[in-house]
């Protein structure tokens, strides 16, 4: 029996045992009533909701005024992980004046404002978020002006023990001059997680139960918004005159995604307040007293206040570039309290792509290809998806079936059975998909080196923040060939692959750092690594055996206002004198080996070295419309790399040796597009690339 039947029979077989695992979520192992309920944890939560109750239970504070310092941002991220941490589209810079009084009335008035958008968006935020939360939130929670989450039970409001059980967490000592300040964490989690509420911890005070710290997500129930992924609140309180708990730090983060389109790409929003400057039981104006709860000076005060520096220089970096697994840690520590599906989103059915290339794409081998793709998921996060595509010129159909389970927060593992069809593409990307269309139909240029795989196997993940993807599969391989034509001139030839029937294993995945100071050295790793067992078509010699790896390391050096990127790339394949051409390492192109024709090499190992330095120069400012002008500068980025090549084979014959290359890129238009210029040192030739940045290839 063929390897590729025989796959789909054993593979198959497993597929009950995967739907049997629907109810995986439901039992997973949880907290025992008597550990939820807790006797110490509920004597510590009713002084605090008495405290509470009793506006602060502190007579002795009659009022307070204070001025707060923050930063809203939004954010783009596409594509998940730290190699492609969020962008920021848009931030702003605020300064806000506070007061409060007896008995729990307050008025706040921003009175400074200032922003900077770094890629053109139109962005408007909820009017809450630009303000700072009092007394930690009202008893009926409302975030987003009430579009995010509204009248979510407090854990600590009146009435609260019934509605939610809570469990002592890990203690802390708090010193300050002359004095130790203990400091309890309760856990809290809803009694019924279908109904909206929140879930999180709250920090008291032993002595006092004043609430030092408290940080909460909501239940799906509670979040409103469906489009809403993530939704994390933080409310930092600070001792003031050594016996007031009162607001010092707030963080607030809201991720969302697309309801209809399902693709690696979201929308966050992060907000930042620091809150000091207090002044206590001081006279609170009359003139003060009669404002409302919230208002603004008029825009030519806002922009008259004194802000210090760039508000780009200013903008805190866990905002810049702090990635979203903060946020996935938050998620994880909730779900462990509670049943998964209280956290999940809803079951769901969506159009699925992994970028517009799945919705239309231009190459030699298909032509235009047309596709689309839908998936849905269960509260449960079990998933059923498919895509489909087909090309006008080649008349094939291709296409991906997988059953499963799908990412999601927490701690279960991703695994999904699929079958497919597919004309995969070897080899490193040297642009992005609507940018090889395009060359494709005008230039009959494309960068795609594909070969027609159908394959069944498994894949596995063991949590969403993993940094290792595995695949098995049974495949089957064979050419394609050339059925596009472009307007001008002919396609070059396919690749020359061999017809292979075997099994592949592969594993895949991608890191870094991703430090708190924006302006220290950060460094990412992408590694793949793949073996093969195959039989050979019959002109060939079996190979029982194919290996290849593959590993990237990129460093970026701030020096000063400029950036040093030095990329270290490696690779090589191991299998006998007489190997499947497919299974080459590939380069040539705008980023493999500038100034060489597009996958000149195809070798059995490969070892590249790229240093550039990016140095930003005025040039000119663009008008936008409504979104402004884009920033009046471009960025030089000056590059030498060398790349050493061993043999190829007979199908693709490659000279060994070393071929340095030279060039210089120019970023513009907020840094989204790069055009390049570069020459092949050693029988290489001056070639030209303009292309859109990289951190969007995921979704084009």
């Amino acid at each position: 029996m063929p390897l590729l039947a025989m796959g789909v029979l054993s593979l198959a077989s497993l597929l009950a045992s995967l739907l049997a695992s629907r109810d995986l979520v439901a039992q997973e192992p949880k907290p025992t009533a008597s550990g939820w309920r807790d006797a110490q944890a509920t004597t510590l939560v009713t002084r605090a909701i008495e405290r509470r109750g009793l506006q602060l239970a502190d007579s002795s504070l009659l009022s307070y005024r204070a001025t707060a310092h923050g930063f809203l941002a939004f954010l783009a991220q596409l594509g998940e992980g730290v190699i492609i941490p969020p962008k920021v589209v848009q931030s702003e810079e605020l300064a806000l004046s506070i007061a409060w009084w007896q008995p729990g009335r307050s008025a706040q008035r921003l009175i400074g404002r200032r922003d900077t958008t770094l890629l053109p968006a139109d962005v408007g935020y909820y009017r809450d978020r630009y303000g700072v939360v009092l007394d930690n939130l009202p008893d009926r929670i409302r975030l987003g002006d009430g579009q995010d989450v509204r009248d979510v039970p407090h854990p600590l409001a009146a009435g609260a023990l019934g509605l939610y059980e809570y469990t002592m967490g890990s203690p802390l000592t708090i010193r300050i001059p002359g004095r130790e300040i203990l400091v309890d964490e309760v856990k809290f989690r809803p009694r019924n997680g279908s109904m909206p509420s929140a879930i999180g911890s709250v920090y008291l005070d032993r002595e006092t139960a004043a609430v030092v710290r408290l940080s909460m997500t909501f239940t799906r129930a509670a979040i409103i918004d469906k489009r809403i992924e993530t939704l994390v609140v933080t409310l930092e309180n600070g001792l003031v005159r050594e016996r007031y708990w009162l607001p010092r730090r707030q963080e607030v983060e809201v991720s969302r995604g697309s309801t209809w389109f399902d693709i690696p790409a979201r929308g966050i929003v992060r907000g930042k307040w620091e809150i000091s400057g207090y002044d206590v039981n001081e006279r609170i104006p009359p003139a003060t007293m009669l404002l409302p709860r919230w208002s603004s000076a008029p825009r030519d005060s806002l922009r008259a206040h004194p802000f210090a520096g760039r508000i780009i220089d200013a903008l805190p970096p866990e905002i810049q570039i702090a990635s979203s697994e903060d946020v996935v840690r938050a998620r994880v520590q909730a779900e462990a309290a509670v049943r998964a599906s209280m956290l999940a989103r809803p079951a769901t059915a969506s159009v699925t792509g992994r970028g517009i290339s799945d919705l239309a794409r231009f190459t030699r081998a298909e032509g235009l290809a047309l596709g689309l793709g839908g998936a849905h998921k269960s509260s449960t996060g079990f998933m059923v998806m498919a895509r489909a595509r087909y090309g006008l010129a080649d008349e094939q159909f291709k296409g991906h079936v997988a059953i499963g389970r799908a990412p999601a927060f927490g701690r279960l593992p991703t695994l999904q059975l699929f079958v497919e069809r597919d004309y995969r593409d070897l080899g490193v990307a040297e642009r992005a998909g609507v940018t090889n269309s395009l060359a494709s139909m005008l230039f009959s240029s494309d960068y795609t080196t594909q070969v027609d795989t159908r394959a069944v196997g498994l894949l596995y993940k063991r949590s969403p923040v993993s940094a290792f993807t595995w695949r098995v599969a049974a495949e089957r391989d064979a050419p394609t060939r050339v059925t596009g034509s472009g307007w001008q001139r002919t396609f070059a030839p396919t690749l020359d692959a061999w017809a292979l029937e075997g099994a592949r294993l592969e594993v895949s995945g991608a890191g870094g750092t991703v430090p708190r100071d924006a302006m220290a050295r950060r460094s990412t790793w992408m590694l793949s690594a793949s073996v093969g067992a195959y039989d050979g078509q019959a002109t060939r010699a079996v190979r029982p055996l194919v290996a290849r790896a593959q590993a990237q390391w990129q460093l970026t050096q701030p020096l000063g206002r400029d950036r040093a990127l030095v990329v270290h790339s490696i690779a090589g394949l191991a299998g006998g004198r007489d190997l499947p051409p497919q299974w080459l390492v590939f380069a040539g192109g705008p980023w493999s080996a500038p100034g060489y024709d597009w996958h000149r090499f195809g070798s059995r190992a490969l070892l590249s070295q790229r240093v550039e330095l990016r140095t930003p120069v005025r040039g000119p400012s663009l008008p936008l419309g409504r979104f402004g002008t884009s920033p009046p500068h471009v960025t030089l980025a000056p590059y030498l790399q060398a790349m050493a090549t061993a043999s190829g084979v007979a199908e693709r014959p490659t000279v060994a040796g070393v071929y340095p290359s030279a060039g210089l890129g120019v970023l513009f238009f907020y840094d989204l597009v790069r055009a390049d210029v570069g020459r092949g040192l050693r029988n290489g030739a001056w070639r030209f690339s303009i292309d859109i940045d990289r951190s969007f290839w995921g979704i084009l």
